[in-house]
């Protein structure tokens, strides 16, 4: 009951936190910081979808969705080289002074993902809920560290 809850939270938090500013955070923004912001907002619509597939076990539309979220993590730290964080970005400097840091979270998110793809295509619900679990975490932890 108690890793319900802690992934619920997690979920929530994820969704609620890109909720929030996506739509402003995008107007103005160019170049290799607008893919970025895409890339995220992609990334939150997979996870919204993730969150009710998972519970239904709904394999084929978690192997789509946890196979495009592995895309965008095994390619994350492309879209952040240095000097890439004029506003409207919402990436805090510090992801650079802690790049190594960062990127072993990106790492964690690529993994997470690629075991939920995993679950999903050997059919294995216990699976799916706890990579899904691991991925939310490694997002939020992302999100609470390195975004403004």
């Amino acid at each position: 009951m108690l890793a319900k809850k802690t992934l619920n939270r997690a979920i929530a938090f994820v969704l609620g936190a890109s909720l929030t500013s996506a739509t402003l955070a995008h107007s103005g923004a160019t170049g290799i910081v607008k893919e970025r912001m895409d890339g995220f907002k992609a990334a939150k619509k997979s996870m919204k979808i993730l969150k009710s597939t998972v519970r239904s076990s709904d394999f084929a539309t978690i192997a789509r969705e946890a196979e495009t979220l592995n895309l965008w993590f095994e390619n994350l730290d492309g879209y952040f080289p240095a000097g890439s964080n004029p506003k409207p970005s919402e990436a805090l400097d510090l992801i650079w002074q802690e790049y190594d840091r960062f990127s072993s979270i990106a790492r964690d998110s690529a993994n997470a993902s690629a075991a939920l793809l995993r679950g999903a295509n050997e059919g294995d619900a216990e699976l799916t809920r706890e990579a899904f679990s691991e991925l939310a975490a490694s997002c939020k932890a992302c999100h609470d560290d390195y975004r403004e």
